[in-house]
């Protein structure tokens, strides 16, 4: 258990240190989606979680670790959401439905804007662009996992294309679908992904 204080300093609750970082991490995705990662202030970040900006310093090592930590948890949310819905045991005629679920499960406009901003605090801040590369090919190789699971599953099905080109193919149509989703009226990128999807599974 640990001590936290609350923004308004007149109160002390003891909040497990899991839970602490967790809502630290969450309201740092959405302040840093929001205005920016430099425009974001730890203070802010703090008061929104609940918490003093001292809760910050006492869970990270500064904001660029912060930073670093808002992309992980990001990165694992989103291959949480992958690996608990597609599985080795998905029948053929029942996996472009499930990616469509997984894929179109939820709306993604607040994570690509997450994205697109640690995408742009790489680019100006080179010390970071090692970590954003680091967790984009974590990604990439999580999603690999998924598809190489199910496909060892299904011998009998030819993908037509090395697997590793076809997760790569699939993480950038969800990302593309969803980058120009202000240009695509009424378009699901699980509608989309699931349709490639559909083109690459035949039986051999």
């Amino acid at each position: 258990m640990t001590d936290q204080t609350t923004p308004a300093g007149n109160a002390t609750a003891r909040t497990p240190r899991a839970e602490v970082r967790e809502r630290l991490l969450e309201a740092g995705a959405r302040l840093f989606a929001e205005q920016g990662v430099h425009e974001a202030r730890l203070d802010d970040i703090a008061a929104a979680a609940g918490f003093s900006k001292g809760a910050v310093y006492s869970n990270f090592a500064s904001k660029e670790d912060l930073v670093a930590q808002v992309m992980q948890r990001a990165t694992n949310l989103v291959l949480g959401s992958l690996r608990e819905l597609v599985s080795a045991d998905v029948a053929a005629s029942e996996i472009s439905a499930v990616v469509r679920a997984a894929f179109g499960r939820h709306d993604q406009s607040e994570q690509f804007a997450l994205l697109s901003e640690l995408r742009g605090h790489a680019m100006r801040h080179p010390e970071f662009m090692s970590e954003f590369v680091r967790q984009r090919r974590i990604l990439q190789e999580g999603v690999g996992e998924v598809v190489r699971t199910w496909f060892a599953g299904h011998p009998e099905i030819d993908p037509g294309m090395s697997l590793d080109t076809f997760a790569t193919l699939l993480v950038a149509t969800n990302v593309g679908i969803v980058f120009d989703s202000p240009a695509l009226e009424d378009v699901d990128p699980g509608e989309l992904v699931a349709t490639l999807v559909d083109a690459v599974i035949r039986t051999r």
